[in-house]
């Protein structure tokens, strides 16, 4: 060794910030956009109010595994979180969102809901470090898919996610650039900015979307029951991420966090039919298939909830029938809510076309 490092191309490193692209929950780099209504001030956290005692139970439990961890209260959710009290706070006022998102969500579509559990906080574990939460999946959740960035645990009714900091492809972004500062080269203040927005924006993003999983499920709407559509348990908490956080956000927003992606991908012809999505049992293989099928199910969700209200309503009410085979029955709960697929697949796809200026095939 010469202890000497190599060169950082700011092209190079540019380009490689940008590519970024970071599995389950979708990490995203996003364009703040100009024409959205901001979001209203931030929710207050709250420190009032009990807790049932099972739950206490399982709260000490984790405090005693993880003695790092600090426990913040806001008014729906328990987080256990490691990391900083700013951040800890930031996010359990992006939960508080994510709950009012989904409440105006089933208000606009009139869905009927379980209330029962509704006066319960809800609980979320949050880790700085990837390693320690791929520890606490597999202890508590038995849960070892090494690509996930958050969970929400159905029978353990909690949800768990790590800091896009700590991602593999982020740490060698950030020790690349600290590699090259310490040898005595310089580094664009805006590169770290970049990072570090990503960073912020794709863990955000997560929060968003495992809490869009646990509150669907608890209240009934949409269960995380194997029974129901891949696409459509993914698709519609995809369509809660938003293009920045500082937006609001929802399925009956223009757009989210996964809009620009599917639209360029819809422009290299790459994007997934409305069949083979209903088909799907599980989320397909491979990163860009995975994110691909993410993409075009949140897109699809924002635009069937905007465009075709009722038939979401009577979809997610009865997203399966029967059928003489599981795929079959598939297809036909969709066209008895929406209509014939193909249909659907054509003019989803017109309007995506003409918003994105893209021509037709």
């Amino acid at each position: 060794m010469n202890g000497r490092h190599d060169p950082v191309d700011p092209i190079e490193m540019r380009v490689a910030l940008l590519s970024l692209l970071l599995a389950a929950g979708a990490f995203r780099m996003v364009t703040p956009p100009a024409d959205e209504t901001e979001a209203g001030p931030p929710i207050e956290i709250r420190l009032d109010g009990g807790t049932d005692a099972e739950l206490e139970a399982k709260i000490n439990g984790i405090l005693d595994r993880y003695p790092a961890m600090k426990r913040h209260r806001t008014t729906r959710f328990e987080l256990l979180s490691d990391l900083s009290d700013e951040e800890s706070a930031r996010h359990g006022r992006l939960l508080e969102r994510t709950a009012h998102a989904v409440d105006d969500f089933c208000r606009i579509l009139g869905l009927e809901r379980d209330d029962s559990a509704a006066d319960r906080r809800r609980l979320v574990i949050a880790f700085a470090s990837r390693t320690e939460f791929m520890g606490f999946a597999g202890w508590s959740d038995q849960v070892h898919a090494r690509w996930l960035a958050g969970y929400f645990a159905p029978k353990g009714g909690h949800m768990v996610y790590h800091h896009a900091s700590d991602n593999p492809s982020v740490r060698h972004a950030t020790n690349r650039l600290a590699r090259h500062r310490s040898g005595g080269g310089e580094v664009d203040p805006a590169q770290l900015d970049a990072l570090e927005a990503f960073s912020d924006h794709a863990t955000a993003s997560v929060v968003i979307h495992e809490a869009v999983h646990l509150l669907l499920h608890e209240q009934g709407t949409l269960t995380a029951s194997t029974e129901n559509p891949i696409w459509l348990v993914e698709g519609l908490a995809g369509s809660f991420e938003p293009r920045a956080v500082t937006e609001r956000f929802g399925p009956s927003r223009p757009e989210n966090g996964r809009t620009a992606e599917f639209r360029r991908q819809l422009g290299a012809g790459r994007v997934p039919s409305i069949a083979s999505m209903i088909e799907a049992r599980v989320v397909p293989g491979g990163e860009s298939s995975r994110a691909a099928f993410y993409d075009a199910s949140a897109t699809l969700c924002s635009w069937l909830v905007r465009n075709e209200p009722a038939g979401m309503a009577r979809y997610l009410a009865r997203p399966h029938a029967v059928s003489a085979t599981h795929e079959l029955g598939r297809h036909v709960a969709f066209e008895q809510a929406f209509g014939p697929v193909a249909a659907i697949q054509r003019r989803w796809l017109e309007a995506e076309r003409a918003v994105a200026g893209l021509p037709r095939p």
